[in-house]
């Protein structure tokens, strides 16, 4: 294994790291921050792996997730933030078809940051969808951190709204 995978791998550790916390938190708000600190990691990790078309949906979901921390509600510039997303991903698109994975599931995850925002549950269910995603993505990178990653955080991630819905019943029950 090259230097370059070695690296690679190991920022998408912390960014790995930084995804668990964030499925475990209980405001929007916490998962939103969690996750950009995650981003920076993937960004550094997908960057030395070349894959950059994920590089630049890592930027933008930055973006995506202070502008919806800070509460912007301007539908013009949250289809520009989408949009920007979808057109820089397909220009630095530089591995085919896999590389526009990332590209889809950051679009469909930004409108659900934008449109769920205050709705941990829904922006969780988006998130297991994107974390798919992007680990096929994450493979064809040779991003085994990464992939591995992506499929731990869907369980986990999965699990706390299973818990939660169960928890929900119980206390409508009573």
């Amino acid at each position: 294994m090259n230097t370059g995978i070695i690296i690679g791998n190991l920022f998408s550790l912390f960014g790995m790291l930084s995804e668990a916390v964030s499925a475990t938190l209980k405001t929007a708000r916490r998962v939103l921050v969690m996750q950009s600190i995650a981003q920076v990691f993937w960004f550094a990790g997908t960057v030395v792996l070349k894959g950059y078309s994920g590089s630049v949906q890592n930027a933008v979901s930055i973006l995506r997730n202070f502008l919806a921390i800070k509460k912007v509600e301007n539908k013009a510039i949250e289809w520009t933030v989408a949009i920007v997303g979808v057109v820089l991903g397909i220009c630095f698109n530089n591995i085919g078809l896999m590389g526009y994975l990332p590209v889809l599931a950051n679009f469909q995850y930004t409108i659900a940051v934008f449109r769920f925002k205050d709705n941990e549950r829904a922006l969780k269910k988006s998130f297991l969808v994107c974390v798919l995603m992007f680990a096929v993505f994450h493979l064809s990178i040779y991003n085994v951190v990464g992939f591995i990653s992506n499929l731990m955080i869907f369980a986990t991630t999965g699990f706390v709204l299973v818990k939660d819905r169960a928890k929900e019943k119980t206390e409508k029950k009573q």
